[in-house]
């Protein structure tokens, strides 16, 4: 088999061409097939010819500048993961990348020049198998489609047993994941150490803030009006930008800042970080909401909870299920009823994750929780199928079980 059409295909566009030539050498020893271009009029007729799998796309060049091409490249579709650098400022870099995710292209990362080869191997390195993946799959089983790689935004249904907003609008939260090269699947608590280890924090946070934006808006079309809830791990809690990032995507969209909530870990508050203080402080100035993923039985939160803007603690289930009779178990019981009881007399609502059983959805029932996910729910699944799971009777029928 001829293995240089094997090869994943990397399209570098800039004018710096000792720039360029780095991330060439950085590309093709990783594996990479390499096209170089450093006319911006050039780049969208080489993308329709080459097909991609990633481009990397200089902000400032002869010919079009990076936004006229993001233009372009979104009229024909362009389906390649695209890596945005300038020696601009970072806010100038993000803007040009909502841009992009806005108009359906795959912008997955921002770089600030001068950038290291580590950071450019992080970033490329996702996609070095792709090519050779699929075909293989293709081979092997013609019939069965290949992965999808990179990325993966899906939506997690929250059913709502106590809400303490009773006109309240229905939440959902978001479940992302990480298709790697060689086909392993990257999610739930393995997810967001991943991404900090390889340096994709902000890239996939923005990528799922356009998505979540995008989704709201669709579903808005179709009289769905939830609110939406991100996960945010512990490099991007110390991002500044953060919040503004936030109100300008939300405003981009024109989607209210209280159908949006951050859900963040309990041991980012446990820190004291004064700039995790000063990123959470603002997104709850700025009105979106605030959870916080609680670990054992929420016994550090409530010690906090005065002192936090938060609106809702996030109870990680899955530990009792090695209680077998903690159905039954009194004390346990009340240690969460007390926790439903302090939190609400606080206007703080209590929401059991990982409710991966009929005896645990009851147990929450009984323990006056206020929401609950997990798969005895509803599992995650893709923008398109959530405003069903709540139109449909199943999910009414759950709601009606537990109350």
């Amino acid at each position: 088999m001829d293995t240089k059409k094997l090869k994943p295909r990397l399209l570098i566009a800039d004018d710096d061409e000792a720039f360029a030539e780095i991330i060439e050498a950085v590309a093709e020893d990783l594996g990479f097939s390499v096209t170089l271009v450093n006319e911006g009029s050039q780049v969208v007729e080489i993308v329709a010819d080459l097909k991609p799998h990633v481009i990397a796309l200089d902000l400032c060049m002869p010919g079009a500048d990076g936004v006229e091409v993001i233009r372009e490249l979104s009229k024909i579709k362009c389906k390649s993961g695209i890596f945005l650098m300038s020696g601009m400022d970072e806010r100038t870099l993000t803007s040009v990348a909502a841009l992009g995710n806005q108009n359906g292209l795959n912008v997955s990362a921002t770089f600030t020049k001068p950038v290291s080869i580590d950071v450019i191997e992080q970033a490329i390195s996702p996609y070095i198998a792709v090519e050779e993946e699929k075909q293989e799959n293709e081979k092997k089983e013609p019939t069965k489609p290949a992965f999808n790689f990179g990325l993966e935004v899906f939506y997690e249904p929250e059913l709502q047993l106590n809400p303490l907003d009773k006109d309240g609008r229905q939440r959902i939260r978001v479940a992302m994941s990480w298709r790697t090269d060689d086909g392993m699947l990257i999610m739930g608590s393995r997810f967001s150490k991943w991404t900090s280890e390889k340096g994709l924090s902000k890239g996939i946070f923005n990528s799922s803030m356009n998505h979540v934006c995008q989704t709201l808006c669709d579903w808005e079309q179709q009289g769905f009006t939830p609110s939406v809830i991100v996960p945010v791990d512990m490099p991007m809690l110390q991002d500044l930008e953060l919040p503004d990032f936030m109100a300008s995507t939300a405003s981009r969209y024109k989607i209210s800042p209280s159908r949006i909530g951050v859900e963040v870990d309990e041991r980012a508050l446990i820190a004291k970080n004064s700039t995790v203080s000063d990123v959470l402080s603002r997104v709850r100035i700025k009105g979106f909401g605030l959870s916080v993923k609680a670990r054992g039985e929420a016994e550090n939160i409530l010690t906090m909870i005065d002192k936090l803007p938060i609106d809702q603690i996030v109870v990680d289930m899955s530990e009792i299920r090695k209680n077998q009779s903690f159905g039954n178990n009194m004390e346990l019981e009340f240690q969460y009823s007390s926790l439903a009881s302090v939190t609400n007399n606080k206007q703080i609502e209590v929401c059991a994750s990982d409710v991966n059983s009929d005896q645990i959805l009851v147990f929450t029932h009984k323990c006056n929780f206020n929401s609950a996910v997990g798969r005895e729910i509803a599992h995650p699944t893709t923008a398109d199928c959530v405003p069903d799971i709540f139109n449909q009777d199943r999910f009414g029928d759950r709601v009606a079980a537990n109350q």
